[in-house]
């Protein structure tokens, strides 16, 4: 998913090179008015309505939340970088945890990840900022050493947690897996053609990521295309046939699954051109793909089977407005796309929400509301939910208290959003973007 595009707009006729040299200068002047002053974090949560708590923020939630027990104490806490410089760790009534928020000039566009890394019982905290570090906090605030560690450009991707531990993150013209301690691991950095916001996924075989040429007209980088599609082996040898080239900058995360059988995953991507892709590890597209959407696909896919014929379907929005179902044929489901105000570039969640044991679609649209449909596409109880403002933030959707009712954890252009007892709490196929708190965007599913 995409946590900056609410800043890029449609000019008819115009290249989405020039959208993002527009989108360039406008955050290089915020970042230098973020720079001069440190804001106040965000106030206390706030009620709307018996099961609707909200808490605003002076600037955007474009990044999307994670949701676990971080200090071990078997109660569940959120986590959430906003545009306003903090980085928020809080109760299950938005309050903040001790030791947070955390402070970094111009905020988090990133999408944090969390898991053990050092062992000793407690979640560390993985994420890049708009300053250009990477931060691993532990679970009270406190940064591990040695972190941070400055990459010396903005961060917009979101980190990977892999087996090492290790963590996984893109860079400008560079893919990173670094150590612990902030050190390359061996074969580490590779090259990328470009660089983007682009979350990558593994599933501990292999790495793959999307890139973008941002404000750079292809030629000077020797480049035919704009984006591409890079894959490795987790020693850092490209996958033969990648990268794969593409006619559109491709700043989706792209995910992963097995979806034709063949016992090794392939890689699902969307693209600027509207394009949802489906990559064997040779680079190929697997019959019936890619498909073609209304406009621009910059969220992530989330995969699950969604109308039960036992198969594993994708699921993605576009920024024509409309949620899309495709079977991994590349053929349409029943019911769908289904259409929203205005864009999505939120990432939708698959969690069951009617007890049918079938994951329902919940996703964020620019036009401030919340959306759910089950996997025909029908509109599930309660839904849309109008949040008051543009969400690009994907939501977390799962049990915080364990009373069995579906909560819902997102941000949007006003704050963060908690909505309590959405529906009853079923299969969570993909609860959030990039699918669980390591973000790897690797479905475990087979056809």
């Amino acid at each position: 998913m995409n946590r900056w595009k609410q800043a890029r707009f449609h000019v008819p006729g115009a290249s989405t090179s020039v959208w993002h040299v527009g989108l360039l200068v406008w955050i290089s002047l915020l970042s230098l008015a973020a720079c001069a002053a440190q804001p106040p974090p965000a106030g206390p949560a706030q009620p709307i309505g018996s099961a609707h708590l909200f808490r605003p923020t002076a600037r955007p939630v474009i990044a999307s939340p994670i949701v676990a027990d971080l200090d071990g104490d078997g109660q569940l806490e959120i986590a959430v970088g906003a545009w306003d410089g903090y980085f928020y760790v809080t109760d299950t009534r938005l309050r903040d945890q001790p030791g947070w928020p955390r402070y970094s000039p111009a905020g988090f566009f990133s999408t944090p990840a969390a898991a053990d890394l050092d062992g000793d019982g407690r979640a560390e905290i993985v994420v890049g900022s708009e300053a250009g570090q990477v931060f691993v906090w532990r679970s009270d605030g406190r940064a591990l050493p040695p972190w941070p560690l400055d990459l010396r450009h903005r961060i917009w991707a979101g980190p990977v947690l892999l087996d090492g531990p290790a963590i996984a993150i893109l860079g400008p013209y560079q893919m990173f897996i670094l150590d612990l301690r902030g050190r390359p691991m061996q074969g580490w950095p590779q090259p990328a053609l470009g660089w983007g916001d682009a979350t990558a996924a593994s599933d501990g075989k292999i790495l793959a990521v999307a890139t973008l040429v941002e404000g750079v007209p292809p030629a000077r980088l020797g480049l035919q295309d704009a984006g591409a599609v890079h894959a490795w082996r987790l020693d850092g040898r490209p996958l033969p046939g990648f990268p794969v080239r593409l006619t559109a900058d491709a700043d989706s995360s792209p995910a992963l699954a097995d979806l034709d059988g063949d016992g090794r995953v392939e890689i699902i991507v969307g693209d600027d051109a509207g394009l949802l892709h489906v990559l064997d590890q040779q680079g190929r597209e697997l019959p019936g793909f890619p498909t073609q959407t209304g406009s621009l696909i910059e969220a992530s896919p989330a995969i699950a089977d969604v109308d039960g014929d036992g198969a594993a379907d994708i699921v993605i929005g576009s920024w024509d407005g409309r949620m899309y179902a495709w079977d991994r044929r590349g053929t349409l489901l029943r019911g769908w796309p289904q259409a929203a105000g205005d864009q999505f570039i939120s990432s939708a969640a698959l969690v069951d929400l009617t007890g049918d044991r079938l994951p329902d679609v919940i996703a964020g649209a620019k036009d401030g509301c919340l959306y759910g449909w089950d996997g025909f596409g029908r509109p599930l109880p309660g839904f849309p939910i109008q949040l008051g403002a543009p969400v690009f933030s994907s939501p977390w959707v799962g049990d915080l208290d364990g009373d069995g009712r579906a909560d819902v954890v997102v941000g949007a252009n006003n704050g963060i959003h908690l909505l309590r007892d959405v529906g009853p709490v079923g299969l969570a196929a993909w609860p959030r973007f990039h699918r669980d708190a390591r973000n790897t965007g690797y479905a475990e599913i087979r056809p």
